[in-house]
């Protein structure tokens, strides 16, 4: 998943009176047992401390178990949202759809921002490839369908429980920087905490911005879900996606004198350290209050909410501008957790990234530095990067308990250029977390798969400004039914000697990335094979048949 800007939401502002509130920070404070304070109520009004210690040894105790014997594997998939790209309300441009089918309408293609001026430039040395109609959602799905269709979600709901997918993780998103107006009737029904303040003179302006986006789909996906009978709902989990530079360009544009003067903000409304507090405190809230304490909500075994976080250095970099640590945020949603009658919540990064000395230029950064300090809108530079094998061995220290990934590129000098490729360095990745991990039974390395990458319907891999793609080649990495159920046995089989400390979980990319090239979600070109796949080597099993030969990497051919 790679997303270079999010869309355009538009909100009537009310130029009124400059908002006059004070809030008293919530405050983090690092000691030997991390005591974390934070508010009782949402205007600041008390305080109260919960030793996150206390809470990290009741969740051990309660997850260490002395049973040895092997368990099914839970398959979960990423789900990847579309969007409205029009800017016209009246006409709707599906983000994947409008790629599939040609160069008019892909918004991907014309981004200036990383394709350069010119957007995607096509000529005879890189040549445009489509359309790409193989690609076409199974006319069982009804095509090119809409994105909030109950008939479509209610079918993809039962295509993923029929052929042995457990759970899907839904890329969430969040536009921090976004004031809106509890009073004004479009913007009524938007997400806030009870009882959290508001201004009444600016027609209920919200004190603490942000809400979510492209979560159409999800909501029809959880109402149709409700709908079935218990053993045929699937479990879902939130893959919080916070890795959109153009996201944080928005928020710490906010109060810029171009942003009050444009009417988007008035004076007083800074995203300073108090505010990012906040924000992420409702952004923990409206987990709890939408969708923790659902039925249908992936949960681990001692019961607490799992949330995958796709990225995490992005996340890290923007708060360590702040002087605050991504386990100090994970630790205020754990304790925010607890204090709605919950166990906490189990965190699992989703992360990749460059491991060759000669690529630190495109490492894991993990700070944000303003040009400017006192005129942070100016922008700034992601420093201190790290390479993927020094950065993982943070991640505990971090506050998370569990690591996958949703597409690896490479392992050290192994590049994908065919799936044969890609099964390779898939398996070295394998290899080397699963050692790593294998003596602590407090973190689990969930396996991740791919069906493959080819980013040709969104200009190719990887945008330059220059209009052209930097590594196009790498856009052929294609499997079959057989060569994808090759990469799912040996990921079965690993994640079995290794349960110990991998756990039983298998994370598949992906049910729908069709500008990526990984969707296993049935069409037109591949039909049900993908999907047949993991029946036949994972709900099959379960219910006692055999398994069918192995095709090996060495004599696997890529189609």
């Amino acid at each position: 998943m790679k997303l270079f800007s999010p869309p355009l939401i538009l909100f009537l502002i009310f130029i009124l009176d400059p908002l006059a509130c004070e809030e008293k920070s919530s405050k983090i404070q690092s000691s030997k047992e991390r005591i974390v304070e934070l508010p009782t109520d949402p205007n600041n009004k008390a305080e109260e401390e919960i030793k996150i210690t206390d809470i990290e040894t009741e969740v051990i105790a309660a997850r260490q178990t002395n049973d040895n014997t092997i368990k099914d594997q839970l398959v979960g998939v990423y789900f990847m949202p579309s969007w409205n790209t029009s800017p016209d309300p009246n006409r709707d441009i599906d983000s994947f759809w409008s790629c599939l089918m040609g160069l008019e309408d892909c918004s991907s293609i014309k981004n200036t921002a990383v394709w350069g001026p010119r957007g995607r430039v096509y000529d005879n040395r890189y040549p445009y490839e489509g359309p790409f109609l193989d690609r076409k959602p199974h006319p069982s799905l009804g095509g090119f369908y809409k994105r909030d269709d109950p008939q479509v979600a209610r079918k993809q709901l039962e295509y993923m429980k029929s052929y042995g997918i457990d759970f899907f993780a839904y890329n969430w998103f969040f536009g921090r920087h976004y004031y809106y107006h509890r009073y004004f009737g479009p913007q009524s029904t938007l997400y806030y905490p009870e009882g959290w303040q508001i201004d009444p003179n600016r027609d209920g302006r919200v004190a603490v911005p942000g809400l979510e986006e492209w979560n159409e789909q999800l909501t029809v996906l959880l109402q149709e879900n409700e709908k079935l009978p218990p053993e045929k709902q699937m479990k879902w989990a939130i893959n919080w996606c916070d890795d959109s530079d153009d996201r944080w360009r928005l928020w710490i544009d906010i109060g810029s004198p171009e942003s009050i003067s444009a009417g988007r903000n008035y004076e007083g409304e800074k995203p300073d350290k108090a505010l990012y507090l906040k924000v992420h405190e409702k952004i923990t809230q409206l987990w709890i209050d939408k969708y923790f304490k659902r039925s249908d909500y992936l949960k681990s075994e001692d019961g607490r909410p799992i949330v995958y976080i796709y990225f995490p250095q992005d996340t890290e970099s923007r708060a360590a501008f702040y002087g605050i640590t991504m386990r100090e945020l994970l630790d205020r949603s754990k304790v925010i957790a607890v204090r709605n009658g919950l166990k906490g919540i189990k965190f699992i990064a989703v992360a990749s990234g460059a491991m060759l000395p000669r690529e630190r230029q495109y490492g894991m950064p993990t700070q944000w530095r303003a040009n400017n300090s006192k005129e942070i809108w100016r922008g700034g530079q992601y420093v201190n990067r790290l390479l993927f094998q020094n950065y993982v061995p943070r991640l505990k220290g971090m506050g998370f308990e569990g690591l996958t990934a949703y597409v690896y590129h490479n392992f050290l000098s192994l590049e994908n250029r065919s799936f044969n490729d890609m099964r390779r360095t898939y398996q070295s990745h394998w290899n080397r977390w699963s050692e790593f991990y294998k003596n602590d039974p407090n973190f689990e390395y969930q396996v991740p798969v791919a069906m493959g990458w080819d980013y040709r319907p969104a200009g190719g891999t990887w945008p330059q400004t220059t209009g052209f793609p930097s590594e196009p080649e790498k856009d052929r990495v294609h499997s079959n039914k057989a060569t994808f159920k090759a990469k799912l046995e040996d990921a079965k089989k690993l994640s079995e000697k290794y349960q110990s400390s991998n756990g039983s979980t298998i994370m598949i990319c992906c049910w729908n990335e069709y500008l990526e090239g990984n969707h296993i979600e049935p069409t037109e070109g591949h039909g049900f094979s993908y999907l047949e796949a993991i029946k036949e080597v994972f709900l099959e099993r379960r219910m006692g048949f055999n398994p069918s030969p192995l095709v090996s990497v060495a004599s696997s051919k890529n189609p």
